[in-house]
């Protein structure tokens, strides 16, 4: 729980200004600086950003060489089927969100002001177990950081990658929720304060990510996942009544990217979810329709099977499991905030074969024994 006096983060430093800049030229962007691209929802933005548009792609990475950096970015492309002649297009940006201007001298870090026409700041450090102070630095400090980019030498526009988890955190102004969702609070709360001073910025909130409608992949380490995993091996799913506002990768991704390329949308929040939330129910009744035995028993039973699994249950699920899950599901009727955007192109159906895709990617990647 975030028990650091965030407050003392809320005030945007007053050098980030952007009233009084000059805006990066109209038309189609010709150079992108793009963060988290080597995660899971970063490294599809990646690949979107590449289809829709003809820009180079600067991508900040943490990274011992530029050659790892790169290698790693060239997986991500693989992994989503994406021609690797495209890595021409991508620029290495060695550097970490939690350090002072990344990491680069202050000559490196005007001219990469200089050398962009827009930022998309997906990069954050995602851990829902871990407190506000230890994740400050890479999700508070790193945005201050972006918004200082986007104003160091003309007025770039920011698409800052939220999370609906910030709606909760609005309802209690940061505190009594996980440090990851305060950490995101706070630093959209910087973001809007950069609005006020000029900068154009949009923030697209994205829900719980699913795996890719088109392939099933999934991201290895993101919680849900890991929940998904650990119920299939345990045999059962939890019969919770809460509702997930949720959004398969791809979908996500491209309509960030849809949206982002909108002028009519600068200055707007959006949230990047499926129109109508997912049942938790019926997440789990989608893999039995996929021909998955996975009964619906009451949230402590499921728990307890959980922990009867052992070592093929890590102690950090089961905790999210325990603490975490309870907390981040709305119960039906209650209210989630405003209404999600239209994104351009209808959600794909999460129906029986979307199902045995992830089940298959699941077993094929060693995350789930052999079905």
């Amino acid at each position: 729980m975030a028990s650091f006096p965030i407050t003392d983060d809320l005030r945007l430093p007053a050098e980030i200004d952007a009233s009084s800049l000059t805006d990066v030229p109209e038309g189609p962007p010709e150079r992108v600086l793009l963060t988290g691209a080597t995660g899971f929802l970063g490294g599809f933005l990646l690949a979107d950003l590449l289809e829709a548009t003809d820009a180079r792609i600067h991508c900040l990475v943490r990274a011992d060489s530029a050659a790892q950096a790169r290698e790693r970015l060239a997986g991500q492309l693989r992994a989503r089927d994406v021609p690797e002649h495209h890595m021409s297009r991508i620029d290495v940006v060695p550097g970490s969100l939690a350090k002072p201007r990344f990491g680069l001298t202050d000559e490196e870090f005007s001219g990469l002001s200089r050398g962009i026409d827009v930022i998309y700041h997906c990069g954050a450090w995602v851990n829902l177990l871990a407190s506000y102070p230890i994740l400050r630095g890479c999700n508070v400090s790193g945005t201050l950081e972006i918004l200082r980019l986007a104003t160091r030498t003309r007025r770039i526009p920011v698409h800052h990658i939220s999370t609906m988890g910030v709606i909760p955190a609005a309802r209690e102004a940061g505190t009594g929720v996980s440090g990851y969702c305060a950490t995101k609070w706070v630093a959209e709360q910087l973001v809007a304060q950069a609005a006020d001073r000029g900068s154009p910025t949009m923030v697209h909130r994205p829900g719980v990510i699913l795996a890719d409608s088109r392939t099933g992949l999934v991201g290895k380490s993101d919680w849900f996942v890991h929940l998904t995993t650990a119920s299939i091996r345990a045999g059962c799913a939890p019969d919770h009544p809460g509702l997930l506002p949720v959004g398969t990768v791809d979908f996500t991704s491209r309509a960030i990217v849809d949206l982002s390329l909108s002028r009519r949308a600068r200055g707007q929040v959006f949230h990047v979810i499926d129109p109508e939330p997912l049942p938790f129910r019926s997440y789990f009744q989608g893999f039995a329709a996929a021909g998955v035995d996975l009964p619906l028993v009451p949230f402590d039973t499921w728990l307890e099977r959980l922990r009867d699994l052992g070592g093929e249950v890590p102690r950090s699920t089961l905790r999210l499991a325990g603490e975490t899950l309870r907390q981040m599901m709305p119960a039906p009727g209650q209210d989630t905030g405003p209404t999600a955007a239209s994104a351009h192109r209808a959600p794909p159906v999460l129906g029986p074969d979307y199902f045995r895709r992830m089940l298959s990617f699941l077993s094929r990647d060693v995350m789930l024994p052999a079905q």
